[in-house]
């Protein structure tokens, strides 16, 4: 039998459960940030009452003058003229890579990747690169600056001292680069042009940080060691001196990630100077 005691008591668990169930609405209205209601601007009258802090007036950094900044300029002027006679004849060596079709009656598709970098080495078209950068077994196309690619076929190949030379199939009006008579010396200041990273013409500048290095599987004991940034591409680019002249080709790099760690090296001239001419007599 239902007693008015029970009743009540049923009525009173109602309302509770009533108003939890606003109270868990209301909760959830309260922080439910999709629905924002926009804070009314302050009147113009009670804005201008508000107090403004001033920035303090500051002059710009002084300009160093002419006469001051004439040494360093100077040296700017030579960096950038070295750089415009010598980029011409550096060479990005690319391979064709066929992709073939995904689905029956498509085409196969073909694209140029970047295998590393070289130099015009003399007049007959000789192109001198890094050994691991290139197979006789491939045709590779070079292009120096924005030219069209040119064909080009390995000749000569020396794994021992990682120099190889390819020969162009027509010729080019490019003048060729000159190897460096100088004597490699730590804290003579160098430039490196090359392809990092399939980036044409990327020049880096520093100093030779060491000579007389070796690296694993190279008979050579005269390896320099440089600190002007190089990455996978700068294979077979050119190591300048400051009159412009080819000082050695940059040819690998000491990381343990896999990129530029301020660690490179670099095939001195007296070696290309010795190898190439044997290659290109095969």
């Amino acid at each position: 039998m239902v007693t008015t005691h029970t009743y009540r008591w049923l009525l009173g668990l109602l309302l509770l459960l009533v108003g939890c169930s606003y109270r868990q609405n209301e909760f959830h209205r309260q922080i439910d940030f999709t629905s924002t209601t926009a804070i009314p601007a302050a009147p113009t009258a009670i804005r201008e009452r508000l107090p403004r802090t001033p920035f303090p007036t500051r002059e710009s950094v002084a300009l160093l003058d002419t006469t001051a900044a004439a040494p360093l300029a100077a040296v700017e002027a030579q960096t950038m003229q070295l750089f415009q006679q010598t980029v011409p004849a550096v060479a990005s060596i690319d391979i064709v890579f066929s992709h073939p079709a995904i689905h029956p009656g498509d085409a196969p598709r073909s694209m140029l990747i970047s295998q590393g970098s070289g130099f015009l080495y003399d007049d007959q078209g000789h192109v001198v690169t890094n050994a691991h950068v290139v197979s006789e077994r491939n045709d590779y196309f070079v292009r120096f600056g924005n030219s069209h690619e040119i064909t080009a076929t390995v000749i000569g190949r020396d794994e021992a001292s990682d120099i190889a030379v390819l020969a162009l199939a027509q010729p080019v009006n490019i003048a060729p680069l000159q190897l460096s008579q100088r004597t490699p010396m730590t804290g003579m200041w160098v430039m490196t042009i090359g392809n990092p990273l399939g980036l044409r013409d990327t020049m880096t500048l520093g100093t030779i940080s060491a000579v007389g290095r070796t690296l694993d599987g190279n008979p050579d004991t005269n390896i320099l060691q440089i600190d002007a940034a190089v990455n996978p591409g700068s294979s077979g680019g050119v190591l300048i001196d400051v009159n412009g002249a080819v000082l050695g080709i940059t040819t690998a790099i000491q990381s343990s990630s896999g990129s530029f760690e301020g660690i490179g090296y670099a095939i001195p001239a007296t070696t290309i100077r010795k190898i190439v001419p044997l290659l290109i007599q095969r």
